[in-house]
């Protein structure tokens, strides 16, 4: 886990987007901070978290997706805030 990690899956949690119902699209999360980061590199990070299944995918807005943090995000969350 790396600092753009531990911050996405922070915003996914305060921001409410713990369900397939209010999950938040890339735009919007890329747009909600300054990451210092391009939007493509958010992406990707959305993409190892689906894998390792801290992120999942909601309903989508459009045409676009839409990701929120899964149970398990939050107890990896958890985990690194007490180390």
């Amino acid at each position: 886990m790396n600092r753009l990690g531990f911050i996405l899956l922070s915003l996914l949690r305060a921001s409410g987007a713990t369900s397939r119902l209010s999950g938040m699209t890339l735009r919007e999360i890329a747009s909600s901070e300054d990451f210092g980061v391009e939007e493509n590199t958010v992406f990707k990070k959305l993409k190892e978290f689906e894998q390792s299944g801290y992120v999942s995918r909601g309903l989508k807005e459009g045409r676009a997706h839409t990701y929120f943090i899964t149970p398990e995000g939050c107890e990896c969350l958890e985990r690194e805030r007490s180390k």
